[in-house]
């Protein structure tokens, strides 16, 4: 089995501690034995407000609040699905302190999913953390840092029919490594995931990794 995803982004602020993120996922390639699958998944816009911000001569911290609506513009039709089929909310918070060479951030949040015609997948709930270091800075303009960070996911059962599906849901937590590279322009991120936990409710395939990239540019 294999899921990749493409996301396009466009990341706006409205003020200096309100954002709005717009997201448009795209299926590339989502393969689960003989059943293979593609095309546009559930659109999301996200809203982010920095409640809490204090810097002092040696460190930045940020506190802020998430929450994000999902539309059903993905399919469930499709085998494996690419969406839930019916709207979700996502509620979520997030803290970093930033150092001059290090920095540390974690993350809780938790989606909330809908039912379409007795179908509902279920709740998810996340939590991240996370530290980096700042090793290079290049012309004093393009900064090199290094990341690990833990991701982890509970996901509840889903029902299908009102009936729940054994084969669905779990806990997965994740140990990925990174590099990261900027400048006032560009972003580009690239690491790999390996599961350290994986209790997968039912019979499921287990994933062996992941890989993640991200560019960024600002206008």
């Amino acid at each position: 089995q294999h899921i990749a995803d493409v996301v396009p982004a466009l990341l706006y602020g409205l003020a200096d501690d309100v954002s709005v993120f717009f997201n448009a996922p795209i299926a590339a390639s989502y393969k689960q034995n003989k059943d293979h699958s593609s095309g546009w998944e559930d659109l999301f816009v996200q809203l982010e407000y920095a409640f809490y911000t204090k810097s002092t001569s040696h460190f930045t911290d940020q506190a802020t609040v998430v929450t994000t609506l999902t539309f059903p513009t993905g399919s469930t039709k499709k085998q494996p699905p690419t969406g839930f089929g019916s709207p979700s909310v996502f509620l979520g918070t997030t803290f970093n302190r930033t150092f001059t060479e290090w920095f540390g951030f974690t993350s809780y949040g938790v989606v909330l999913t809908t039912s379409d015609k007795k179908t509902k997948f279920g709740n998810q709930f996340l939590y991240q953390c996370g530290f980096g270091k700042n090793v290079l800075t290049i012309d004093h303009e393009w900064i090199v840092a290094w990341m690990l960070e833990v991701d982890g996911q509970y996901i509840e059962k889903n029902k299908i029919k009102s009936i729940i599906d054994p084969n669905s849901g779990g806990n997965a937590v994740y140990i990925t490594p990174s590099l990261w590279v900027s400048s006032k322009q560009l972003v580009v991120q690239l690491g790999m995931g390996f599961p350290v936990v994986q209790h997968l409710f039912g019979q499921q395939h287990k994933n062996n990794y992941l890989l993640a990239a991200n560019f960024g540019w600002t206008f």
